[in-house]
């Protein structure tokens, strides 16, 4: 039996700034993405809610992040040991796009079917807290997407930590 695949995938180079980013699918005109934000901010590292899902990096800044999306028919297989960071939450898509930005005008439209979806969103290649050195430190994320009638609270699963030296 051969290992379960993505229904779709995509790849891009987005920009991270301000050490965090929005996955929007649900934009409104009175949402409050502050709040999420404080929220993220003085919880685990995540916030969500019906507009959209707030994480935290450990990065100040990646200016060319690679960033991948995958959309998965059932839960896809747990693989967190090969990341250093991994959060969950529920997602919801109305009109076909989900909406990656960041602070400075970083936004990217990623077409994805409308729908209620859990989150699996993991980032991995960290070198510092905050400033890392370089607007291109080499981190990057990804986001997989499957359809869930149940809401997922927005939760960490694994904190990358500074190595000790």
């Amino acid at each position: 039996m051969s290992a379960p695949t993505p229904l779709q995938i995509e790849e891009r180079s987005v920009r991270l700034d301000y050490g965090q980013f929005c996955l929007c699918g649900n934009p409104a005109p009175d949402a409050d993405y502050i709040t999420l934000l404080e929220q993220a901010i003085n919880g685990s590292g995540i916030a969500a809610d019906d507009n959209g899902v707030i994480v935290i990096s450990p990065h100040q800044n990646n200016f060319s992040m690679p960033f991948r999306l995958e959309v998965w028919h059932d839960r896809p297989p747990d693989d967190h040991e090969d990341w250093e960071e991994a959060f969950e939450a529920s997602l919801l898509v109305v009109d076909g796009v989900l909406r990656y930005f960041s602070p400075t005008d970083a936004v990217a439209n990623f077409e994805v079917p409308s729908g209620r979806f859990a989150a699996g969103i993991a980032g991995r290649g960290f070198v510092n807290d905050g400033w890392p050195g370089s607007v291109t430190p080499g981190d990057r994320w990804r986001v997989q997407l499957w359809p869930s009638a149940r809401d997922i609270p927005a939760r960490r699963l694994k904190e990358w930590r500074h190595p000790v030296v």
